[in-house]
């Protein structure tokens, strides 16, 4: 396996490129939806489903990972919902909520290193 490192390094990125993407949708910048409405087709989606659960499936916080991304997904496309509705402002006071799951995602890539480092 590739140094340790590196696998969440880019884990960490692909995420904060999910998140990048729907900022930009919501303040209106040309996006594609596809990743941001679908958990499985954003590149953090492949990297849990490629790598993650491939290597880290006996870790609980990894299960628990996976289920923070769907939760992270649902939130953006009620996001992504709203300002399609029209409703940007509501929208934008939703950034908030989907900044502490993004966080909480950060923090479960942490521990999995860690983790998984010991084994």
């Amino acid at each position: 396996m590739e140094n340790l490192k590196q696998i969440f390094e880019s884990a960490k990125i692909k995420h904060i490129v999910f998140k990048s993407k729907v900022k930009s949708y919501l303040y209106g910048t040309d996006t594609p939806l596809e990743p941001i409405l679908n958990y499985r087709v954003c590149s953090f989606g492949q990297w849990i489903y490629d790598v993650g659960l491939n290597h880290f499936n006996h870790l609980p916080e990894m299960h628990q990972l996976e289920k923070v991304h769907r939760q992270i997904h649902e939130h953006a496309t009620h996001l992504v919902n709203l300002k399609d509705s029209e409703r940007t402002e509501m929208a934008l006071a939703g950034l908030p909520q989907l900044e502490t799951l993004a966080q909480d995602i950060v923090d479960l890539l942490t521990q999995i290193q860690k983790k998984a480092g010991e084994d």
